[in-house]
């Protein structure tokens, strides 16, 4: 297996109260996908932000900080809009568990906006998913 992949499992193993959402091996075939991509704060290896872009639209797929407080996320966010803007994304989407109210106000600070649910998508524990999104680019652009 990939060293990257087991170090991003590690750190969503870390940072995740519940279990891990991505088993090492599914962070590992992922990686492989054209569409997938990863930025990783390499301070201390503590955090890292996966997505997938298809034409205009990004899918945030994880995201996860093993050091919580040290603006690792808010960094990686940061670098997400940007790149999004330089590739003229016009929506980020993402999904959070219901129940992780600290990760949707962190979304909601940089403007992503609730817009559905998907019943019990989450399992250990069964939950549901609150859909977000953010306008980055105009969609006649």
């Amino acid at each position: 297996m990939d060293e990257l992949a087991r170090t991003i499992w590690e750190i969503s193993h870390a940072a995740y109260t519940d279990d891990a959402p991505w088993t090492a091996e599914q962070f590992a075939s992922d990686m492989k996908l054209a569409h997938s991509h990863y930025f990783v704060e390499k301070t201390e290896t503590a955090a890292f932000l996966g997505f997938h872009q298809v034409c205009d639209e990004i899918e945030i797929t994880n995201i996860a900080t093993k050091i919580k407080g040290r603006g690792y996320g808010t960094q990686l966010l940061e670098r997400l809009l940007d790149y999004a803007k330089v590739h003229q994304i016009a929506t980020i989407f993402l999904e959070v568990r219901a129940s992780n109210h600290a990760a949707r106000l962190f979304y909601e600070k940089f403007g992503f906006l609730e817009i559905g649910r998907r019943k019990n998508y989450y399992q250990h524990p069964q939950e549901d998913a609150v859909l977000m999104s953010l306008k980055v680019g105009k969609a006649d652009e």
